[in-house]
């Protein structure tokens, strides 16, 4: 595995396993940084992310796509996800 593939994993893996919503937010820019470059920590979180899904998991099927990146931002904006604050 090369280094960069590593950067990813392991910022994936901190997203995915936050504990807090900090966490959870630190590791998607973390992850934003690595996977699309240091100018996309300015884009906003949602759209950075969804950017970010298209390079990770790229899918041909629309739906799907649509689905995985709603994943993606789910991850790094948990708390505010209506599921998430009615399990809260």
């Amino acid at each position: 595995m090369n280094r960069h593939t590593q950067l990813i994993n392991e910022r994936y893996d901190a997203l995915m396993f936050a504990k807090s919503p900090e966490a959870a937010r630190r590791a998607a820019r973390e992850l934003i940084r690595v996977v699309l470059g240091d100018e996309a920590a300015d884009r906003p979180l949602e759209q950075a992310m969804r950017e970010c899904c298209r390079q990770l998991r790229p899918s041909q099927d629309p739906k799907e796509e649509g689905r995985f990146e709603a994943e993606f931002v789910e991850l790094a904006i948990w708390p505010n996800s209506p599921s998430q604050k009615v399990a809260a």
